[in-house]
């Protein structure tokens, strides 16, 4: 094989305590692996892959060609190592590549999921849960219906947590009665899920749900999100009685990590974000922004204040 891919791989199989800057050589080679762009390593890394022995040796080849992938945006490297689970029996090495997979391009909707979907019912929890996160990288319309059958078979509660992961990305109207069954799930997180993948599927259409939902303190933080990102001026008296109630007392700034979402934003800059939408026509808008800038304004985390600082600066402008 050439000799540079030869010293990358010996790199990141580097099992040494050395450091340099607090940084492992395998740690570095793998941020190395990740800027490749030569397509030509493509077909000595197939063959080199094919024909090593060394489980570890190849479970690195493997990171190389998911890098080189993406990095080319050459689809059909994925079918090559959708091939190999296949082939690999380790499951570390299973688990590996399908976590490879996950974070390499789309998979490609007509390529064969057989393996992943094989492996998504594995007796081993491992290999079973990377499946399932590499089918989110999918639009090929049998992993829904795969997911949903999938669902009414499995018992395991984290399993559930997985497989509501998947539906989360890949649902549409047809999962709508499974995702409304898993909203009375024991888990928090699973009722979670299934709650804002039905607001993302139906999107406008329930919004006085999302707004019910937010008044009752039922996922309240998933209820919030869909009123910000579907709903219309009805839901503004929901949004104001939640923000009121979430003032009523200092919050720990630790908290910030549980009510940010993706977006950045807490749950209330997510309220008051909507809320600013409808600050110059409603009455009692201006009154909510009034009184948390004259009587709240210390119990905003440092990140609420300085949206709401720019905010209002940006109005005056």
């Amino acid at each position: 094989m050439n000799d540079y891919l030869i010293n990358l791989v010996t790199r990141i199989c580097d099992r040494s305590e050395q450091l340099n800057n607090s940084q492992t050589i395998s740690w570095q080679a793998l941020r190395e692996a990740e800027q490749l762009a030569n397509h030509a390593y493509v077909p000595i890394l197939y063959q080199y892959i094919a024909n090593e022995s060394d489980k570890e040796r190849r479970r690195a080849a493997g990171f190389i060609i998911i890098q080189l992938s993406r990095n080319t945006n050459d689809p059909e490297v994925i079918r090559f190592m959708l091939d190999r689970l296949r082939i690999e029996q380790e499951p570390d090495i299973i688990t590996a590549i399908q976590q490879d997979l996950e974070r390499g391009l789309p998979i490609p909707g007509y390529m064969n999921l057989d393996p992943l979907l094989n492996n998504a019912q594995s007796l081993n929890n491992n290999v079973r849960r990377s499946a399932l996160f590499a089918l989110r990288c999918t639009n090929n319309p049998q992993v829904e219906e795969f997911a949903l059958n999938l669902l009414k078979r499995t018992v395991n509660e984290y399993d559930i947590y997985y497989i509501a992961l998947l539906l989360n990305k890949v649902a549409t109207k047809k999962s709508l009665p499974a995702l409304k069954r898993l909203l009375e799930h024991p888990r928090q997180d699973v009722k979670g899920l299934a709650f804002a993948t039905i607001a993302d599927i139906e999107k406008e259409k329930e919004a006085l749900f999302y707004a019910r939902c937010l008044l009752r303190g039922q996922l309240k933080s998933e209820a919030m999100e869909a009123v910000y990102k579907y709903a219309d001026e009805s839901a503004i008296q929901a949004v104001i009685t939640r923000i009121t109630e979430m003032l009523t007392k200092r919050r720990n700034s630790g908290r910030l990590s549980l009510e940010t979402f993706k977006n950045g934003f807490t749950d209330l800059m997510l309220g008051m974000e909507f809320l600013f939408r409808f600050r110059t026509a409603k009455s009692e808008v201006k009154k909510t922004f009034s009184w948390i800038t004259e009587k709240r304004a210390e119990y905003l985390l440092p990140e609420e204040r300085e949206w709401l600082q720019r905010k209002l600066v940006m109005n005056k402008g």
